[in-house]
């Protein structure tokens, strides 16, 4: 008898709670030797190299048409460099400072350290747009290629998990690269726990960055309301004024240049880097204010789904 395919470890953590996105029955999917196959409406799903490739035909074609732009390619070079560079050694060359002021980039601090623990040791922390790098063991990251440190293949618009299947949610600096983030902000939930936390980033004060498309910015009011169906909402902010305007006069100079030769812009980029970024650091003390908002670089926030039944906090 032929054996089931083998799914890589932390898909394999969720084998049973994956759902198929053409019909969106709530009942796990089956394990077969040659793929994964719903139940119901006998839709086939890949595995390569234990890599499920859960995608209905509307989501193929979107990912094909997004990877398919010039940014889509260089996010797809960046993504390869990145795992090469986590393979192992390899030679890369000075990077100017970042101009964001950010107090905890791999997440492993403060409030944010809850979505990763809140339910014990084995907690199941999905990361929608997750990869190349990880923020913990219990990652399991989603995206809409094989990308290195990435678990599972698929549109975050539809994605494939049952209701109400995992601890909790991560979206760092996604939302703003999706077509329909509402529609995104509801399934996040959907998959969510009752009780479950879920974090995000978005920016706001921010240069346009195609990755592979970049399609609006949310303001705090716009935060609360995009993540209105959760409770115990935490909106602040996760990169200041003074980060803000750092990034936005960076831009706006180096476009002032002309872009041949390269060299020029790419001297100018690490020179100003190099002579402003210790002003990032402004931020500290002005995160806190009243009005620090009306001027945010982006913000974050942390919300727990409700309990049916619970009183509204």
């Amino acid at each position: 008898m032929s054996q089931p395919v083998e799914l890589n470890p932390r898909a394999g953590r969720i084998a049973t709670r994956l759902r198929c996105p053409a019909c969106r029955l709530e009942q796990g999917l089956l394990i077969e030797p040659n793929g994964l196959l719903c139940p119901q409406c006998n839709a086939r799903y890949r595995v390569e190299q234990g890599l499920p490739i859960l995608l209905n035909g509307s989501g193929a074609q979107m990912r094909e048409a997004e990877l398919s732009t010039d940014t889509g390619a260089a996010m797809v070079r960046e993504y390869a460099q990145a795992g090469a560079a986590a393979a192992g050694p390899v030679r890369r060359g000075w990077r100017p400072p970042q101009l964001i002021w950010d107090d905890n980039p791999d997440m492993k601090a403060g409030f944010v350290r809850r979505v990763f623990d809140h339910a014990g040791p084995n907690t199941v922390v999905l990361n929608v747009g997750g990869g190349p790098r990880r923020y913990g063991a219990q990652d399991i990251n989603l995206n809409i290629s094989g990308f290195h440190n990435v678990d599972l293949i698929a549109d975050a618009h539809d994605i494939p998990l049952l209701s109400n299947s995992v601890d909790s949610i991560v979206c760092n600096a996604v939302l703003e690269h999706v077509r329909y983030p509402e529609r995104v902000v509801e399934e996040m939930v959907r998959v969510l726990k009752p009780g479950g936390l879920l974090y995000a980033e978005v920016p706001f004060i921010f240069f346009f960055h195609g990755y592979p498309s970049d399609y609006r910015r949310y303001t705090y009011e716009g935060m609360r309301l995009l993540f209105g169906a959760l409770g115990e909402l935490e909106v602040t902010l996760s990169g200041g004024p003074m980060s803000a305007l750092l990034q936005t006069a960076n831009i706006v100079f180096e476009d002032m240049l002309p872009a041949q030769p390269r060299f020029v812009r790419k001297a100018f980029n690490g020179a100003f880097r190099l002579l402003t970024f210790p002003l990032k650091y402004l931020d500290r003390m002005w995160r806190d204010k009243p009005h620090a908002p009306r001027v945010a670089c982006g913000y974050r926030v942390l919300g727990r789904k409700p309990v049916v039944g619970a009183p509204h906090a």
